[in-house]
């Protein structure tokens, strides 16, 4: 195939995939995903205690600390297979306390890699999603 038409089409491809936002639709899939998975972990696990802000929450009040994050996923993941713009500051706010929390916990509880890990990931993810910040709608009125 000549180089003009593979280039063409990938232009095509591209400016598709832009506007479409598949990717976000797909990473919305992700965050609902994990929202299951979350639910699983944390029903296999009652006694996990989870770390916030540095503080370990135990009990009924540990177990509705940790239901938040399932619920945040599933939210997120519905705004993200909408492509609507409310997802898209919800995801930000909840970016940014969860890194927060990080690193507040490893003040608190010493460096840990696979937090730091997380904060890496959670910050270059972060960084795409705002890239693609276009693609997020408003919501009609």
């Amino acid at each position: 195939m000549p180089l003009h038409i593979a280039t063409t089409k990938t232009r095509r491809f591209e400016k598709f995939f832009k506007r479409s936002g598949v990717d976000i639709r797909i990473l919305g899939l992700l965050f609902i995903a994990s929202g299951w998975i979350d639910l699983f972990w944390i029903l296999s696990y009652p006694n996990y205690a989870l770390t916030v802000f540095g503080a370990t929450f135990e009990g009924w009040g540990g177990t509705l600390i940790k239901l938040q994050h399932p619920c945040i996923h599933w939210i997120i993941g519905y705004g993200f297979w909408n492509t609507q713009r409310w997802s898209y500051r919800l995801y930000l706010w909840y970016l940014g306390l969860a890194c927060m929390s990080e690193i507040t916990t490893q003040l608190f509880h010493g460096y840990h890699p696979t937090r730091t890990t997380m904060i890496v990931v959670s910050v270059l993810f972060g960084s795409y999603i705002i890239a693609r910040h276009r693609v997020f709608r408003a919501l009609p009125l």
